[in-house]
């Protein structure tokens, strides 16, 4: 294209300052909410995402075929299979992870009980996969068999103070079992539903519960930058249909289906914001050409092709949309990147996201591909709304247009 195309494009657009400033306004206001709502919807969804596996879920979960439909101790894995799970995994390289055993039964103090899953944790190994012992809000973390960590939430429940004793209770096949155990610590996950559901303690301690010597499950833990599911398919060939080996979102459908729902239905508020900034650019565009039908005609008159008369004035718009976009794209990725320090949202609205156990802050995400995404939503939105006042532009008869002037 023609510097001097350009030139008459520009010179164009700021013969009527407030008229183009309305066009660029509009126009960034559309990108900015694209950008927004695009960032803040992906990060919070990565948000409860990563804060479920780096909290309590990790990456990979390996279980015994039959464990899921019947949560019981006795159908957990022994520990050969516990053996054999961790050689499928020495053997894909993979260090990071730990063996848990669950039980669900009961904790009760001096002043009340509740219903819980009692969870035996590898003192050494859980650290490496999860963050949840070590978010200690009062106390100390395990260290020894014979002490429990519980929430704060239920610590208040119970009305127990670091240094007392409660008692854990659970069914096994040989009968009930129970268990007289320390508080050392009150931890607070930052996750409502998960403060609500369990107490750890040492995995050594849960095997007394169940009089079971292996685990209910391995937890594994990957880097971001490993995909999870394909980690679990080369895992679930290696261990053979004595295993399940699942990723989080194997594991967890309706959260995968959610953020997959949430990224569609985004996509009509993106059309409908750049519907309205396109009525806005053609509006205006059109405007401009009806004024300027004279300019036009004299332009054509003296020697402009049509064809290039119509360049001009999709370069006008395009020109101004892209302005526009450099406004609104740098003030909505700048609210991104102040987003991305986290938004707390109070575990009262977390408790009401109910299963999908919202983190009590939330995270934004600040990617490029956003930028790009957006550009690309303005520009081809700016020369589709352009075409119809170029297209008039062009087919201006010279004499007709100087007269209509």
């Amino acid at each position: 294209m023609k510097r001097s195309t350009f030139r008459m494009a520009w010179r164009g657009l700021w013969r009527h300052p407030r008229r183009t400033i309305l066009m660029v306004l509009m126009v960034a206001f559309a990108s900015l909410v694209i950008i927004v709502m695009w960032g803040v919807m992906d990060g919070f969804m990565a948000s409860m995402v990563d804060s479920q596996i780096a909290v309590d879920q990790g990456s990979i979960k390996i279980r015994a075929t039959g464990y899921d439909e019947d949560p019981a101790p006795e159908h957990g894995l022994s520990p050969n299979a516990v053996a054999a799970a961790e050689s499928a995994l020495a053997a894909a390289g993979i260090d990071t992870y730990a063996s848990r055993l669950s039980v669900y039964g009961m904790v009760k103090s001096a002043y009340g009980a509740t219903g819980i899953e009692i969870r035996g944790i590898d003192l050494e190994g859980e650290s490496r996969v999860t963050s949840l012992p070590s978010q200690i809000a009062v106390g100390r973390g395990l260290a020894n068999p014979g002490e429990i960590l519980l929430s704060e939430e239920i610590a208040r429940r119970l009305d127990v103070r670091i240094g007392e004793r409660v008692v854990v209770l659970a069914q096994a096949d040989s009968g009930p079992q129970s268990l007289a155990v320390t508080a050392v610590g009150f931890f607070g996950s930052g996750i409502p539903n998960l403060d609500k559901a369990i107490v750890l303690v040492a995995l050594a301690d849960a095997q007394r519960l169940a009089v079971s010597s292996g685990a209910t499950e391995v937890v594994i833990s990957l880097p971001r930058t490993q995909k999870a599911e394909s980690v679990s398919a080369g895992l679930r060939a290696a261990l053979g249909d004595a295993f399940v080996v699942k990723s989080y979102f194997e594991a967890n459908p309706l959260i995968k289906s959610l953020i997959e729902a949430a990224r569609v239905e985004m996509l009509p508020i993106i059309f409908i914001l750049a519907l309205l900034a396109g009525f806005g650019v053609a509006n205006t565009v059109l405007f401009s050409v009806l004024e300027r039908t004279r300019e036009f005609g004299v332009m054509i008159a003296v020697g402009m092709s049509p064809k290039r008369l119509g360049r001009i004035v999709q370069l006008e718009a395009l020109v101004a949309s892209a302005l526009g976009f450099v406004v609104g794209g740098s003030l909505g990725y700048l609210a991104l990147l102040a987003l991305t320090r986290g938004i707390t949202i109070g575990t009262t609205w977390a408790s009401m996201a109910g299963d999908l156990s919202m983190p009590a802050k939330l995270y934004a995400s600040a990617s490029g591909i956003y930028l790009l995404g957006s550009l690309a939503v303005v520009l081809s939105t700016a020369l589709i709304a352009a075409w119809y006042p170029a297209r008039r532009a062009a087919g201006l008869q010279p004499v007709e247009a100087i007269r209509e002037a």
